[in-house]
């Protein structure tokens, strides 16, 4: 049984094809809104894997689903699976874990408690927070005139901590208990008439994965999880905003998988949801 997983947004779709045991495609499409994504999704995840459409058995819908979507014209069933239950399925499935704290980070972050009892999932919404990459985008237009959070990463590789974050050792002269020499003492506490654009976009990023990690690590901890915690979403899968998750619950104590395909987490948990 091939399944098809859908993850709508406002003007982008993320799609995979599924069964039980693999993942068979992956696909996003941006269009101008977000039926035209999501049926130029399906499509483009048909066409790319040779698989016909009479050959799916079943879509599956979660995101940014208003109550009057509709998606008769593809001909198939479809469901519309909760995104809180996608994406704790989604980011279970992907880090092959029982059970786990899945942190999805998209415009802003969703926190979830996800476990796996026999082929049965159970999905708690923890809470989240605001910040995300919609935070990055927006405070990168106000800081940096640039509102791509890929051309804000791109930037951030350049620059030095040190003109922009007040550190640790600014105010101890070295680490202090288990915190580090370079950790930070205050984001954005240090910018001077030295700090450069590429400095402030090294601050951002910095400032949203250290925020994201310190209250997913605090809802970890309320289920003895610190050490089973999955970060999901679009911006885990940029190799220095995760690196910045990975060391920053390492100085609180704890531990994190970032999951290859972590981009799709919620789509393949939709989809596995009805399988």
């Amino acid at each position: 049984m091939i399944v098809a997983g859908l993850d709508i947004g406002a003007s982008v779709t993320k799609g995979v094809l599924v069964n039980e045991n693999k993942v068979w495609a992956l696909s996003e499409v941006q269009a101008s809104d977000s039926v035209a994504s999501a049926v130029g999704c399906l499509g483009r995840l048909l066409s790319n894997s040779k698989i016909k459409i009479k050959d799916l058995s079943q879509v599956a819908l979660t995101g940014s689903i208003s109550k009057d979507l509709k998606l008769d014209m593809i001909e198939l069933s479809y469901k519309i699976v909760d995104e809180i239950n996608a994406i704790g399925i989604g980011g279970l499935y992907l880090s092959g874990k029982k059970e786990a704290i899945v942190a999805s980070i998209g415009t802003g972050t969703a926190i979830v408690h996800a476990k796996l009892e026999g082929k049965k999932y159970y999905v708690e919404h923890l809470g989240g927070t605001g910040i995300g990459g919609g935070t990055m985008v927006g405070l990168g237009k106000l800081l940096l005139n640039k509102d791509k959070a890929t051309t804000i990463l791109k930037r951030a590789r350049s620059g030095d901590v040190s003109r922009v974050n007040l550190l640790v050792q600014d105010i101890v002269g070295g680490p202090i208990g288990r915190i580090p020499a370079n950790a930070t003492a205050s984001n954005f506490g240090k910018v001077g008439d030295d700090t450069r654009p590429q400095d402030v976009a090294l601050g951002l990023v910095i400032m949203i994965s250290e925020i994201i990690v310190t209250l997913t690590y605090f809802a970890a901890k309320q289920k003895s999880l610190e050490n089973d915690i999955v970060f999901v979403g679009r911006l885990p899968s940029q190799d220095l905003f995760s690196d910045r998750l990975s060391q920053t619950l390492e100085t609180l104590g704890g531990r994190c998988v970032i999951p290859l395909n972590a981009l799709y987490a919620t789509a393949i948990g939709a989809a596995k949801a009805i399988i």
